[in-house]
């Protein structure tokens, strides 16, 4: 025993150094708080616009057991699609296909040769909302067509987004005066703002697009519907779009200014 107590000055410097490493971390934690009064509210900003532009994605899917043939009938509908956006004055460049996947079914056909299944996701950008019932209703029913899935925006979503950011502030001061009244405090100013992502709700009746499918039938969610599941007046509606922005907002608290009082009148 005697020959260790050399090495305790050494260990006990240690336990020192170890501990002053750990100290300006439970200072920082501490000092998350603010060291002054202060109201943390949340505000926020809700509202109903009509949509102008509106995005619509399906897919082309046949099969056969002549891989040539499968891909007749893609080209076929493609060509289809194309004719109906010329015909609604739809730009080409609008369109985007990606190319088209081959794949061997697991069930054969009734002489035991292997079955190919061919498919192409499709996206089609409407500037024109307008043009919605005509093409939605023109391809809709259309043979080989499925997994449809539509969208609604607004063109001026960015400055929409903004007003509604500055809405749902303003509604957090609101908030903020009530508090700072009742705890007998003056509202001073912002300390830190948080802005939660805009929310859209219900814009597409439950059909709120995902990008590119690169699966169909494993993988399908409630928002790529197959055709035949999907109810014609409903789909061809052009849905309102119900946003809500959030924020949470810090305000300092102050001390309230005293009331000033009137000197008495003299008699």
């Amino acid at each position: 025993m005697l020959k260790m107590k050399p090495f305790l000055p050494i260990l006990v410097a240690s336990l020192l150094a170890a501990a002053a490493l750990t100290l300006p971390a439970r200072q920082a934690a501490a000092s998350s708080i603010p060291d002054y009064p202060f109201a943390h509210v949340s505000g926020s900003n809700f509202r109903i616009e009509l949509p102008d532009i509106a995005t619509l994605d399906f897919q082309i899917v046949t099969a056969d057991a002549d891989p040539a043939a499968a891909r007749a009938v893609v080209d076929a509908r493609m060509a289809e699609v194309r004719e109906l956006m010329q015909k609604l004055g739809i730009d080409a460049d609008d369109l985007q296909v990606r190319e088209v996947r081959q794949s061997v079914r697991k069930e054969r056909a009734a002489d035991g040769a292997p079955v190919y299944e061919l498919s192409a996701d499709v996206h089609i950008r409407l500037r024109n909302v307008a043009n919605w019932p005509a093409l939605g209703g023109g391809l809709l029913g259309k043979p080989n067509l499925d997994s449809f899935a539509a969208d609604f925006d607004l063109s001026t979503m960015d400055q929409v987004n903004d007003e509604m950011v500055t809405a749902a502030i303003a509604d957090a001061r609101r908030r903020a005066e009530v508090i700072a009244a009742a705890s007998g405090k003056r509202l001073g100013p912002v300390t830190a703002v948080t802005t939660d992502a805009l929310k859209k709700l219900g814009t597409t009746l439950g059909m709120e697009r995902d990008e590119f499918r690169t699966e169909r039938r494993a993988n399908r969610g409630p928002s790529n519907q197959r055709a035949e599941d999907i109810d014609r007046e409903t789909f061809l509606m052009v849905q309102s779009l119900k946003m809500r922005q959030a924020v949470d907002v810090v305000f300092r608290l102050d001390n309230a200014v005293p009331a000033r009082t009137r000197p008495a009148r003299k008699p």
